[in-house]
């Protein structure tokens, strides 16, 4: 049992901890600074990935595995992008890899990093079919839907990271009872803060985007103010991907997060749903983000 004292210590250190970690990676920088480019070609993004030969192997990897099938091996980043891949999955998932550097959670086995990855893809899908759906939704919130959707949940990889005993006893807990509760709630009755919070938090000091910064705080905070259409889609696709493999018994009402969205209930859940040939990609993307 944590009492109050650790429990206010333990926000304390997690919030001193955001504060001295490491600045937002520089092939994170450059790539972010795409997102605000309405030019952007395979050209600009090839440049900046290819002066990270860790990640640039690592997408070549990904281009060349089994799932694409490819007749001929790719051999350049540029190529990965107009064959296989294309721009806005390629700049999402090399701000992915480059901001997993800042963490390690191998000192919390209950953090399960293929799971972490599988979920991040998914809502990210998700909430690019929402934002997608909207006719009237803006450009600059099309752009990030994907990448919002995709690193939503950080606070969770950098809570196992910083405090890898305590999150490990939340998750390891969370597992036990069947998952059943907000895992949210579970980390704040215990440490004063939880994943959502710290997502949030790192958005402002790494000064992400401020679309995808509104929707994690939208997302930490519900009930301070208004969400926007990303942080409304945001939450939507949160909460249909999370229905999407529980009992009908354990779901969330999704009433509120499809009239936010101007969609149905049974339409929202729908775009969380994936087929055999998404759930491949997604599982070959997870498998070169995961190591």
């Amino acid at each position: 049992m944590i009492n109050t004292s650790d429990t206010v210590a333990s926000a304390k250190k997690i919030a001193q901890s955001i504060a001295s970690l490491p600045p937002l990676p520089a092939t994170a920088q450059e790539i972010l600074t795409c997102f605000g480019d309405e030019f952007i070609d395979a050209n600009k993004v090839s440049s900046v990935v290819e002066g990270d030969p860790g990640i640039c192997a690592r997408l070549l990897g990904l281009t060349n595995s089994a799932y694409f099938g490819l007749a001929e091996p790719v051999t350049s980043v540029h190529e990965a992008i107009l064959r296989v891949l294309g721009v806005d999955t390629v700049r999402s998932l090399v701000l992915a890899m480059a901001i997993q550097r800042s963490f390690n959670s191998k000192d919390c086995p209950a953090f399960d990093t293929e799971r972490f990855w599988i979920s991040s893809l998914q809502t990210a899908e998700c909430c690019k079919k929402i934002v997608a759906a909207d006719e009237s939704a803006p450009v600059a919130v099309r752009d990030l839907a994907y990448s919002t959707g995709l690193c939503h949940n950080l606070g969770l990889m950098a809570l196992a990271h910083i405090a890898p005993e305590q999150c490990n006893s939340v998750l390891a807990a969370h597992t036990e009872n069947g998952e059943t509760g907000d895992l949210g709630r579970q980390f704040l009755d215990k440490f004063e803060t939880n994943h959502r919070i710290v997502t949030s938090a790192l958005a402002q000091a790494w000064s992400l985007p401020e679309l995808m910064a509104s929707a994690y705080q939208y997302r930490a905070f519900p009930d301070q103010g208004s969400g926007g259409v990303l942080g409304y889609a945001l939450a939507a696709a949160v909460a249909a991907v999370g229905n999407a493999d529980v009992d009908e018994e354990r779901r969330t009402d999704l009433s509120r997060h499809a009239s936010s969205v101007g969609m149905g209930k049974d339409d929202l859940q729908k775009s969380a749903l994936i087929g055999d040939r998404q759930k491949d990609r997604i599982l070959s993307l997870v498998g070169n983000m995961a190591n």
